[in-house]
């Protein structure tokens, strides 16, 4: 059996959400920004759902996903990042948004250094809280069975698995990537998507 963790189900596997997120309210004025970093889909839900006046600002997407979102809602996409990582992300902002004023909307919780980067090189960059997760409470009766392979597509989903479930010995942890591969404890077999898509990461689960 396979188990995905993340906020979309996949067809051909079983779609366990670990966490809702909550999105904050308060108006946000974008005018005097020249362009937006976002590091997650939420992120740009968090946008759409508030009516920030966003979509002419120039935006720069880590990941596929994010970069597929801004442009289904109509946003100004520049540029996207391939590779998942917030720090890389920001190395690779950094000649591009030198002469820019930079929001960064994002979550509560975050594992890049991605604001202190562009912010000790110079950028004019201000960072906003516009959504939070909180881990789903789940029976243990909801547990996967033994010999699932688990795919684990962010940190805070190995963090809300193991407040609801213990890990079992039989089963396969699948990483959408390293940093969501260090969340998981030591004793775990983990094995990390060759791409960091969820696609890449059930075919994985489906080789093994």
């Amino acid at each position: 059996m396979i188990y995905l963790f993340s906020d979309t189900a996949y067809e051909g596997v079983v779609h366990l959400p670990l966490f809702e997120i909550a999105f904050d309210p308060t108006p946000i004025d974008l005018e005097g920004f020249d362009a937006i970093i976002f590091t997650s889909k939420n992120s740009v839900k968090a946008l759409e759902q508030n009516g920030t006046a966003w979509k002419a600002k120039n935006a720069y997407a880590i990941g596929e996903g994010t970069a597929s979102l801004i442009e289904h809602l109509g946003g100004h996409l520049v540029f996207t990042c391939k590779e998942s990582y917030g720090d890389l992300f920001a190395k690779n902002l950094l000649p591009l948004v030198e002469s820019q004023n930079v929001f960064f909307p994002r979550a509560k919780e975050v594992v890049s250094s991605l604001f202190e980067i562009l912010h000790v090189n110079g950028i004019a960059i201000e960072e906003r809280i516009v959504y939070e997760t909180y881990c789903k409470q789940y029976p243990l009766s909801f547990a996967p069975v033994k010999e699932s392979k688990l795919i684990f597509t962010a940190p805070s989903m190995v963090r809300c698995f193991l407040k609801n479930f213990a890990w079992d010995e039989s089963y396969t942890a699948i990483a959408i990537g390293e940093k969501t591969a260090s969340a998981l404890p030591l004793h775990v077999n983990c094995k990390v998507a060759s791409t960091q898509s969820i696609e890449a990461c059930i075919a994985l689960a489906k080789a093994l």
